[in-house]
């Protein structure tokens, strides 16, 4: 290859990479709306369960459990949907670490923050949700730290759990 050629497709290569990055970084247009209606059922009380253990894969193969950090529970709905789709690629199961870049969502409703479950996992990685209603929920966990220079690493897990009455669901929630 002639160096001049080289070095535009080098540039080349350079620009779409920046580019796609400044891409990245823009808040994406969520086109459904976020409607408290939809979602409101959350704050109800129910005889369902949703139990687990979540395992955060990390670049390097290591995994690292959830012990300390948070986890919420998401109703599911048309905004959530959406949302969710946009982070994890999918709608079912998904993990995505902070070094991926995390999205931002355009509205970014409120309310949409107000209609959650928060709990903690322990130290053997477990958490666990009581006294929920029958529903379609997301169970998100976070497993942020910060590193050596101070740096937050880490991400979030996703899976879609299902409760019927009397359902007492025990997930995994681990990439791959």
């Amino acid at each position: 290859m002639k160096p001049a050629i080289k070095l535009l497709s080098i540039l080349s290569a350079f620009i779409l990479l920046q580019s796609s990055h400044l891409q990245a970084a823009e808040p994406i247009q969520l086109k459904s709306q976020f409607n408290a209606a939809d979602v409101e059922w959350i704050k109800g009380s129910g005889d369902s369960s949703i139990s687990g253990t979540a395992f955060l894969q990390l670049n390097d193969n290591e995994q690292k459990g959830c012990a300390g950090f948070n986890v919420e529970l998401l109703p599911v709905a048309q905004y959530s949907n959406e949302r969710i789709f946009n982070i994890y690629g999918n709608n079912s199961l998904g993990q995505i670490l902070l070094t991926d870049g995390v999205p931002k969502f355009t509205p970014d409703h409120p309310g949409y923050h107000e209609f959650v479950r928060k709990s903690q996992c322990d130290d053997k990685n477990h958490f666990s949700f009581k006294d929920l209603p029958v529903g379609d929920y997301y169970v998100i966990v976070f497993v942020i730290w910060k590193d050596g220079k101070g740096q937050d690493v880490g991400g979030a897990l996703m899976k879609k759990v299902s409760l019927k009455a009397g359902d007492n669901q025990v997930v995994e929630i681990k990439k791959g």
